[in-house]
This record gives structure tokens, sequence and C-alpha cells, in this order.
């Protein structure tokens, strides 16, 4: 009697269980997940224009698009986008976009599906070499900086996208986005933070490939049509020690594949997580004057500013950047092993010891009267700003950040007895980037990390060389080589005891004033002694009209 009893119960408990699912399911339906996919589409008719398309399924019903602002390489390309138009594939209500700010769209998309469309107006090249980040379009090929062509979801922008490439059917592609399908015009990004920052590069490339400790490195060229004929193989072999040299340094690579976008024409660059932009002219490499200095540095940047970035420092946004004390680390450090990897790779000219480059530091240093007035933190918050109207935008950071990095390698050993050095302090904050949720490393926890290297305390060098703005004590690195510190003045001459002219003058633009501007920081120098005052604008120069910095 019991037993049946227990059975009825629990007979009719399943069903009211299962009663209840299936009302819950009924009232509450699983949702599809949101796709965002992206077309490019440029026609070899009309090189100046891009074609962008994004089809939407499951999105919500209003959201925003918005273009990237990057912290310091912003094109400002919403001024060169026009054309929105919305087309919903879902029955009923009105689809439209509408521009709510420079940078920011918001757009009504009844049921969540449709396409949204837009133009962007690829900018001419100005006379001589182009920005390697910059938009480029040329009948053999193109280059595509993300920001600038793509717009992002705001409200959904940790959503994966995929891209489908429209270009000339000869033109190659080379990125860092993952092929999808199996077919390189078809690419796939986990987010928009990752899709934007993969530049793509277009074209009539060379390529080649070599593998290091479980990444694959692609060294990508596009020449320009009538390029100067220079040594590949070289070029390739000195590609690779330098690669070599800087994954010596934290023991992996950012990426399991790794693009090298080399660019003819050009110059400057870009640096990413998986790959870096920049400019070597074929010319220059046939002469024997390959840029890797440059190379160095922007390939350093992979690690240091875009994994161990500074806090806050270029997240994804719409809005101007927050400012940060760290470009110091970002910059300053990095120029310091510019010049080492160069070495350690065999890349440099050894007829400037690393001596004479450190004296050559310290004479840049000790002659600069407001970067040693104006800390390296300080200095770094002052970035984007006008000398003119911001005392502490001195650009310090680089000068001292390239000499911090030398002492502080100094400290180091010495606490360590030589076991360990400023690579060690490098690797294990590139080690915490790979693990943190936070937004990037703040002033005090790169001095925990540092602490903690060292098995020592440096509180008070942060507290009053980074965060403050006494002088850089650099008297205990040059005891560790058995020298000591002597300064002097004596006039600048050459070999032949020719006067030199003084090149202690500055020059900078700004977002908002692309004129080149005059920056005087030495107040002793023949130029401000003439009258010349930071602010002043260069009109001319020898008789010639000054029109952009380059």
């Amino acid at each position: 009697m019991k037993s049946s009893s227990l059975r009825s119960s629990l007979t009719f408990r399943t069903v009211l269980v299962i009663a209840l699912v299936s009302l819950t399911t009924a009232f509450n339906p699983v949702r599809s997940p949101l796709t965002v996919a992206y077309t490019l589409r440029i026609d070899s008719l009309r090189l100046d224009v891009a074609e962008v398309s994004i089809a939407l399924r499951y999105a919500p019903a209003t959201f925003h698009l918005a273009m990237k602002v990057h912290a310091e390489y912003d094109g400002q390309y919403w001024r060169y986008l026009d054309g929105m138009t919305v087309e919903s594939t879902s029955p009923g209500g009105v689809s439209s976009a509408v521009r709510e700010d420079s940078t920011l769209w918001r757009v009504n998309l009844p049921g969540g599906s449709g396409v949204v469309k837009y133009r962007v107006h690829i900018q001419p090249t100005a006379s001589g070499l182009r920005g390697a980040w910059r938009p480029a379009v040329r009948a053999d090929g193109a280059l595509i900086n993300g920001p600038d062509f793509f717009l992002y979801g705001v409200e959904f922008s940790g959503s994966p996208v995929t891209l489908d490439v429209n270009v000339p059917r000869s033109w190659r592609v080379a990125s860092s986005l993952a092929v999808r399908d199996g077919l390189p015009l078809h690419r796939t990004a986990p987010d928009a933070a990752t899709f934007l920052d993969a530049p793509i590069l277009l074209g009539a490339l060379r390529e080649w490939r070599f593998t290091d400790r479980g990444t694959t490195f692609h060294v990508v060229y596009w020449p320009l049509p009538n390029a100067s004929p220079f040594d590949t193989l070289a070029f390739v072999r000195a590609t690779q020690r330098l690669s070599a040299a800087a994954t010596d340094v934290f023991g992996r690579a950012t990426a399991p594949d790794f693009y090298f976008l080399f660019q003819d024409g050009a110059d400057d660059a870009l640096e990413h997580r998986a790959s870096v932009t920049v400019g070597v002219p074929s010319a220059s490499i046939a002469a024997g004057r390959t840029p890797f200095y440059q190379i160095a540095h922007e390939f350093f940047h992979a690690w240091n500013i875009v994994s161990i970035r500074p806090a806050g420092y270029n997240q994804l946004s719409y809005r101007a950047p927050a400012r940060t004390t760290g470009l110091w680390v970002g910059e300053g450090v990095t120029l310091y092993y510019a010049d080492l990897l160069l070495r350690r790779a065999g890349n440099a000219d050894t007829t400037q010891s690393r001596l004479d480059h450190l004296a050559t530091l310290v004479q840049r240093y000790y002659g600069s009267p407001a970067t040693m007035r104006v800390g390296p933190e300080r200095a770094s918050l002052a970035f984007g700003d006008s000398p003119a109207v911001n005392p502490d935008a001195t650009g310090g950071y680089y000068v001292q950040g390239e000499l911090l990095g030398n002492v502080l390698d100094g400290f180091v050993r010495d606490s360590t007895h030589e076991r360990r050095g400023l690579d060690d302090v490098m690797r294990a904050l590139f080690a915490l980037s790979l693990v943190r949720t936070d937004s990037g490393f703040t002033s005090r926890s790169l001095e925990a990390v540092t602490d903690s290297v060292c098995a020592c305390r440096l509180d008070a060098f942060f507290a009053t060389q980074v965060r403050g703005s006494a002088p850089i004590t650099i008297e205990p690195l040059l005891t560790r080589f058995g020298l000591r510190l002597q300064l002097d003045s004596i006039p600048m001459a050459d070999s032949a005891g020719h006067p030199l002219p003084d090149a202690r003058l500055g020059l900078y633009t700004t977002d908002r004033d692309p004129r080149v501007s005059l920056a005087l920081t030495n107040y002793t120098t023949p130029w401000y002694l003439a009258g010349l005052r930071t602010g002043d604008v260069l009109d001319t120069f020898g008789g010639s009209a000054i029109r952009t910095m380059s």
C-alpha cells in the first residue's frame, strides 16, 4: 500500500516539473545569438571610395555604432564617412541612423535584423612618404586601418564579427585576422577590439614566413610599382634575428601568428597585438639604410604598450583617450630596448658602442632644462597638449624613460648579483598582462613588480624620480662600469672644428592645429635669445614655405 502511494506521488511530481519547464520555455524562448557580418568593397574603377556594410541579426532594436578613437594615431576619418543607410529585414517599424556626435551614430533597426551601409572616402596621399598607418589605396593594393573604416556596435562590442573582403581579384590579403572557412578573403574576430586592432594589407604583396617558439611570423612587403631591387633574403634574415632577440626577452610572442606589414613609399609605424605596420622604403633598403631601429621599436611595442599597457591606455572607445602616467614606460623603455635588441640581433651599427649611446642619452637629458624640471609621470600626462598652454608638455618621457630603463636594469642587477635584470621585470609584466582582467598597470603596480623581481625596495626612487621631479640619479649606474659623471659645456663643432648650428629647437603639431609650431624648452639657446617662443608658428624656413611636419 505504501509502496504504491509513493510511486504515484513521484509520478505526479515528475509530470508537474516537466509541465513547469515547458511553461517557462514557452514564455522565455532561447534567444538566437547576435551576428555581426562586415563586408568591405573596393572597386578598381573608383579607388578613392570604400563601401562598407554591416549585416546584423538578432541585434537590439536600438543601438549605437561608433568609430574608435586611437590614443595616439587618430586619423579622424569620421570626417570622410557619409551615405549611411539602414535597411531592416524585419517587418514593421521604420529603420534609421542619426548622427549624435562626430564619432557616434544611433541606429533604429526594428526587429533587430538588417543591413547598415556607408561609404568611406579614402584620402589621397600627400607628397613625400606616407605614414604607414594611414589608409592608402593604389591600383596595386591598399592599406586598411580598421578604426578608420569599420564602425563597431557599442552595446555589443564583445560579440564575434566576420569580414568579407571584396577587392580586385589580383590582390592578395595579409592580416592577423583569423581566416574563415579556409578562404583568405573571409576573416573573423572574437570581438570588436580584436577586429579593429588588425590592419589589412592588400595588393601585389610578397610574403615570407618563419617559425619561432610556437609562433609563425609573416614578413609581408608591399612594394611600389617602381621599387628599388634589394636583397630580400638578407632583409628577411635580419628581421628574423630581430624577432628572435625580442622574443628572448619575453619567452613567447604576443600571438600564434604575427604579421610584419612592411610598406614601400612610407615611413612611421603603428603597433598592434598581432601585427605591426612599418614604412620601409625599398630605396633605403637597397642603399643599406634599412630602418631597423624603427622596426625594433614598433615590434617591441606589441609587448610593451599593447600587452603591457598603462592603465586605461587605448581602450576601445569613441571618446578622447584618457591620460596616463605610464608613457615613459611604453615609449621610453621601448627606446631602451630598440637599441639593445639591434645589438643582440647583430643588426646595429657598431661604430657607436652601448657606452657611447648612453653618453649621448645623458647629454640629451642634462641639455634639456625642461625635461629635468618635469618628471616622467607628469610629462606622460601632458601627452597631446600644446607646450604653449601646458608647461608639462615637454615630451621628456622619451629620453627620461630610456634613461630610467638603464637605471632600473642597474638596480635589479646590483640587487640580484647579476642574476636578473630589466628583462626579468618586462617578462613578469607580460606574464601578468596575460592573466589580469583590469585595464593595465599603474605606477604602484609597476613598482611592486619591480620590487618583487629585484627583491629590494625602490619606493624612494619611484617617489622622487618617477612620480616626482627630482633629477634621475645615474651615478650608481656609472659606478657599475667603473666610471664617474663629469658634466661640462663646450661649443658644438664638427670634426674639422667648424661650429655646428644649435639644434635645441622642438617642433610640434596638435589635432586642433596642424600647423608646425616651435617648442623652446632651453632659455639659453640662440633661438630663444633671438626672440622666438614656444607656440610661434613656423611659416617659412630658408625661404621655403612650411606646410607639414615632414
